[in-house]
């Protein structure tokens, strides 16, 4: 044996007076130790838990957050919308008016005239489509009450089904999921 192994020896165990190591054996801590550890490890599991619970708090935050932005500023360009599609409508009206009494002169004026609200109507709904406004289709879908608003029911035609819409009187629209203004319709009965 080499002169640095009794050192190595030495060191983790005791030596005896023969050179022999003995083996040390680790005494209890004190009495009051053991359970000053015990109270730190409970401690430092319960910071554990609190910070894993604050750090999902934090993130439940952070999504409701951003969910109630969103939320907002829908709700916000809905506000905008609305008196818009009244204006639509109006255009609708311009454009369905009944032409039958116009002598030939006031037929060319009323043609263009037609044309003018005509195409500031399909400017109209591109701005408003280009805001995610989009018209709810209603004809011959079953009645929805969540996006209809039956204003009358009438007996239902030969190959109509019961619940079916037969006209719109008034078109809805719908921004994203949200629907701004619902379908007066006629359904069948």
């Amino acid at each position: 044996m080499s002169d640095k192994q009794p050192e190595k020896a030495a060191e983790a165990n005791e030596v005896d007076e023969n050179g022999a190591a003995e083996e040390v054996v680790p005494t209890d801590p004190p009495d009051g130790l053991e359970a000053e550890i015990a109270d730190l490890r409970m401690d430092l599991a319960e910071s554990n838990d609190r910070l894993l619970r604050t750090v999902a708090e934090m993130d439940n935050l952070r999504k409701r957050t951003r969910r109630e932005v969103v939320d907002s500023r829908r709700f916000a360009q809905a506000d905008l919308l609305r008196p818009m599609l009244d204006v639509l409508d109006n255009f609708d009206r311009a454009l369905a008016a009944d032409e039958s009494e116009a002598d030939d002169a006031d037929a060319d004026r009323q043609e263009a005239f037609r044309k003018g609200v005509q195409m500031i109507a399909q400017s109209f709904r591109q701005a408003l489509q280009d805001h995610g406004v989009q018209p709810i289709v209603a004809l011959d879908a079953t009645f929805d009450p969540a996006i209809h608003d039956a204003v009358g029911q009438q007996p239902a035609p030969e190959g109509v089904e019961p619940g079916a819409v037969m006209a719109v009187v008034q078109e809805g629209y719908t921004l994203g999921e949200m629907v701004l203004r619902a379908s007066r319709v006629i359904v069948a009965q």
